[in-house]
């Protein structure tokens, strides 16, 4: 292969034809995968003819070689590649800068993959100081000072396919030359007067390297008096350098605290860094002044107010980081710490939300030291808990900080005069917004209390109704921004019976009532439910119930409007949930309600005006259903009866008159003629359905919900008689009995009978993964009670029998992922509550080929499913609950599978699953060496030695398989997850390292059916 090849491969890619660049695209990747790409790239750039196109694309391939293909290269070849990769870099020293970057990110990989030894007594920083101190300062200065920047940022990437000892020492070695690192740095600054562009990238590469050692090896006193520690922080009084300056003095901050306060030999340092920091105050203030003018059209031109605020964010970063770096120290309320606190109030004020935003983390943290301690107990230390006097003390000092931040930010929340034309994505920031600063009110009340925080909360409702007093238009913004805050501290409420609170929520019904407004209103009563509740009982139950009423009655109202029926409909469960008993007396009222909502969603009748999503109309089913299990015993059984008698009628009738489908698959002749037959409204008897389902969700008391389930269930069965071949609703229509179950418990063994022989007989016809979780449920209720396996051990047989023939091969778990998690998970459950069902020869069987032949899958949750499956399988507890002879069935299921099984399991280390997969792999992997013990290592110790060396050498098998003989060794008795995971993870990363050494290993490891899956 020739450079002139690629030069007009490239040519056609940049300037062809279409058709002609797709061919060069897939050539070009060919190439860089090849061998010959070394040697071409590196002769195109030695050839000084060629463009930048070509020049570029070929010092991006051999970055792309030294970090991936490295292993390619025979040893000899290594110092030659090192010297023309420098001789490289200097040859385009004063040439294209995006050359120059590829080839420094080259070095750096080099750097990775080649020990210290490699560079001399100086390591990799001494040797390219001396390589490069040769040559003009125009060319070295430049490629050093990248070179500088470019180490320390890549010396922890996983971009290199370098093996994981390795890597750990590439860092080391890194964070070891940073004093000599820093050492030419100043010199670059000292001795090259370059100008404020030798400045920037100086701090550039200062804040790379502070970043990389986070102070590790440099003392306080060293930095104090640095040469580029004094640029950094002069840096942040010049516009040019300030961003570079900022960006260091950030990391310098990092390096000197430490829990929350300065390390005890950075104390000097930390006393030049912070006033620097605070004095830019001023400035801030400025930048706060020139956008608030620009607000009110006042403003600067664009391109200064663009500069100005990014100038704040700067300044606005150094406040939050000193804050949050030094936040313990700042918490003893001396008096050295009010500047820091003082400019992130600064902070808070800024009139743009994302700068804002920045300071509070920081008020989290202060809150959370003032109140339950960052570190109650330093461990390690001697340094004794915070007192309960001295914590009240700190409080007070900060209560009036706190005070003016509610002050400050209860504002922010207001509702824009323009924001009906805002875009959806500014809307969402918005809200973005609005919650954070809930979030922060939050932090503000536990310092406080509920009830200070609510006086500042209110403080505009009073103000608002003292203008309206005076004959000012309402202003719906201002209430719906206070009664937004007054809903997001609502946890940090005041003591039931609080007046200011229930003055508020006494007059809520009263308000105007715009849309927004009447949203923020009801979700504040539906966050106040259980408060409501409290303070009705404390105040009594007629007092208790008129504030209730009232309150229902307005939201009941908020329905019709379309802005806030959702909110309406939330909150009306919520109240009810919360408010049940008292709301008792309302029953009436409520089951009007009940009987409107009847046409609205899904069910769009529209009779009575109410136009609700069926989202809502469940809440609002919820609500009751939850009002009426707190009705006294009669009446109860009596409402529950009504509200399913409602939904059930229509529904009954449609299917009366609906004949049964067919089965046959849809789109089929059988199908399409008998769903011509079918009247128009067989499709409501699903969403009929579902909200049968949520009253048996609802619903209180166990007796009820068997009751109602077992008078159902021939109307449930003739739903699904009429549809099936409609997946979605077989999967809706068997909600019912699941959430019956669930919630009846043991009260429906009456229906256990014709469950039994229902859900085998439909599951074999359509394979539907609902019945399957049906019958998980099943087995949950039922599961523990040995005299029930006549029933549930043939339930279990035939569906898992029938799940298991059609997963028999990776494809078909590929190709049902739905399917196959069910199953795992009904066989999961059935270890959990009656291992004995499972533990049996013919069944278990089945299952553990089912298990081998979808371990592999890449669907997250079917894949974890056959994991924990195989794991509860493996667990002693599990076996503690079978008979004696369950665990022989197991060793004899298992023996001939284990190989096979660990193969898999390492299989999926080395990459035939992701990553992520890794936790469970391990948990799997862990049971079966505590269970079988030295069985398992001989497992471990076979699927091992298949690994070729090209992916893992002998020692680092060896290395793998002694961790494995530590988890053996010290029994069931001692948990040393922890060991095995780390050589997992270690294994993973050494063979994932590049893609040839990832491919080997899963070829050596998987069936030959199974190498079409390695990518």
């Amino acid at each position: 292969m020739s450079a002139q090849t690629l030069i007009n491969a490239l040519q056609a890619l940049y300037h062809g034809e279409p058709s002609i660049k797709e061919q060069a695209d897939k050539w070009l990747e060919q190439f860089q995968q090849s061998t010959d790409a070394w040697q071409v790239c590196n002769d195109v750039l030695h050839n000084r003819e060629v463009g930048l196109e070509a020049h570029y694309f070929c010092a991006q391939t051999l970055r792309t070689k030294v970090q991936r293909d490295f292993e390619e290269l025979p040893a000899t070849a290594l110092p030659q590649l090192r010297d023309s990769l420098v001789t490289l870099l200097i040859r385009f020293g004063k040439g294209s800068p995006q050359v120059r970057t590829q080839l420094c990110l080259a070095i750096a990989a080099l750097a990775a993959h080649l020990p210290a030894h490699h560079w001399g007594p100086n390591g990799i920083v001494g040797w390219l100081a001396q390589r490069l101190s040769s040559e003009p300062q125009d060319i070295s200065l430049p490629c050093m000072l990248e070179l500088l920047t470019v180490l320390p940022q890549e010396s922890s990437s996983y971009m290199p396919a370098v093996r994981p000892e390795r890597r750990r020492e590439a860092v080391n070695e890194m964070i070891a030359s940073t004093r000599q690192a820093l050492q030419i740095l100043t010199q670059c600054l000292v001795t090259h007067q370059g100008g404020d562009r030798v400045h920037k990238q100086v701090l550039e590469a200062l804040t790379a390297w502070l970043k990389l050692a986070g102070g590790v090896g440099l003392s306080g006193d060293e930095l104090t008096s640095s040469p580029l520690v004094a640029a950094a922080l002069q840096g942040l009084r010049t516009p040019d350098a300030f961003f570079e300056a900022t960006d260091a003095v950030i990391e310098l901050i990092y390096c000197t605290s430490e829990r929350g306060r300065p390390k005890e030999d950075m104390a000097r340092l930390v006393q030049m860094i912070v006033p620097e920091v605070m004095a830019l105050r001023p400035r801030f203030l400025v930048c706060c002044q020139q956008a608030r003018a620009e607000r009110e059209g006042t403003a600067l031109p664009d391109s200064e107010v663009e500069e100005c605020e990014e100038t704040a964010k700067g300044m606005a970063r150094l406040f939050a980081e000193v804050g949050e770096a030094y936040t313990d120290l700042i918490s003893s309320g001396a008096p050295e710490v009010v500047p820091p606190v003082e400019a992130l109030l600064d902070v808070a004020s800024h009139p743009e939300d994302g700068l804002c935003s920045m300071s509070f983390n920081f008020w989290h943290r202060l809150a959370r030291a003032l109140t339950s301690g960052l570190h109650p107990q330093p461990i390690g230390t001697d340094e004794p808990p915070i007192s309960d006097e001295e914590r009240a003390r700190r409080v007070a000092i900060f209560t009036p900080i706190f005070e003016r931040l509610v002050t400050l930010i209860r504002g922010r929340v207001r509702f824009p005069e323009s924001f009906d034309s805002w875009q959806r994505d500014e809307r969402q920031d918005f809200k973005r917004a609005r919650m954070a600063i809930g979030d922060t009110l939050i932090d503000a009340a536990a310092v406080l209390g509920g009830g200070r925080t609510l006086q500042l909360l209110v403080d505009p409702l009073l103000e608002l109704s003292r203008k309206v007093s005076t004959g000012q238009p309402f202003d719906w913004r201002t209430a719906e921004a206070a009664l937004y805050c007054i809903r997001a501290v609502h946890r940090c409420a005041p003591l039931p019976g609080d007046p200011l609170l229930v003055s508020l929520f006494t007059a809520l019904p009263t308000l105007p009532q715009p849309p927004q407004l009447q949203y923020t209103v009801a979700l504040a009563v539906g966050a106040y439910a259980d408060w409501l509740a409290d303070t009705a009982a404390k105040a009594g139950a007629a007092e208790g119930q008129a504030l209730v009423g009232q309150l229902l009655q307005m939201l009941i109202k908020g329905l019709s409007e379309e802005e806030a029926s959702s909110a309406c409909a939330l909150s009306i469960r919520r109240l009810c949930d919360g408010c049940a008993p008292l709301l008792a007396g309302h029953m009436g009222q409520l089951m009007e309600l009940y009987r409107q909502v009847q046409g609205s969603g899904e069910v769009a009748e529209n009779a009575f005006n109410l136009d609700l999503d069926e989202d809502d109309v469940q809440q609002l089913i919820e609500g009751v259903a939850l009002v009426a299990s707190a009705c006294p015993e009669g009446q109860r059984q009596q409402y529950v009866q009504q509200m399913l008698d409602i939904v059930t009628q229509p529904m009954q009738q449609i299917l009366t008159q609906a004949p049964p489908a067919p089965t046959a698959a849809p789109g089929t002749p059988t199908a399409a003629a008998n769903n011509s037959q079918q009247p128009q409204s067989l499709p409501l008897v699903v969403p009929l359905l579902e909200r049968v389902t949520v009253v048996f969700r609802s619903v209180r008391d166990p007796a009820d919900v068997a009751e109602a389930l077992i008078r159902l269930w021939p109307w449930i069965e003739m739903a699904l008689d009429r549809f099936p071949n409609d997946p979605q609703a077989i999967e809706r229509i068997c909600r019912a009995p699941r959430y019956a179950l669930r919630n009846a418990g043991k009260a429906a063994a009456p229906a256990l009978g014709q469950l039994v022989q229902s859900l085998p007989r439909r599951f074999e016809v359509c394979r539907h993964s609902a019945f399957l979780y049906v019958a998980s449920e099943v087995v949950k209720v039922f599961g523990d009670e040995p005299a029930r396996d006549a029933e549930l051990g043939p339930l279990l047989t035939q569906m898992m029998a029938a799940s298991c023939a059609t997963l028999r091969s990776l494809q078909d778990f590929s190709a049902q992922p739905d399917l196959a998690d069910d199953t795992f998970l009904l066989a999961g459950r059935a270890l959990s509550y009656a291992p004995r069902l499972v533990l049996t020869p013919p069944l278990l069987n089945t299952l553990l080929d089912a298990a081998l032949a979808g371990v592999l899958v890449q669907h997250r949750e079917a894949c974890c499913s056959v994991l924990a499956f195989v794991m509860r399988l493996l667990d002693p507890a599990t076996h503690r609950k079978c008979p004696p002879e369950a665990l022989g069935h197991l060793q004899q299921a298992l023996a001939p599978r284990a190989l096979l099984l660990v193969r898999l399991l390492l299989a999926g280390v080395v990459g035939a699953l992701p990553s992520a997969r890794q936790q469970d792999i391990t948990d799997v992997l862990y049971a079966i060496l505590k269970v079988a013990l030295q069985n398992g290592l001989a497992w471990v110790s076979e699927a091992l030695g298949a690994l070729p060396e090209e992916a893992a050498t002998a020692a680092d098998r060896q290395r793998f398989l002694t961790a494995c003989q530590q988890v053996v060794a010290e029994g069931i008795g001692i948990n040393d997850e922890k060991v095995l995971q780390g050589a997992v993870d270690e294994l993973s990363e050494l063979c994932r390292r590049n893609r040839r050494a990832q491919q080997a290993a899963q070829r050596a490891l998987l069936p030959p059916e199974l190498h079409s899956i390695v990518a």
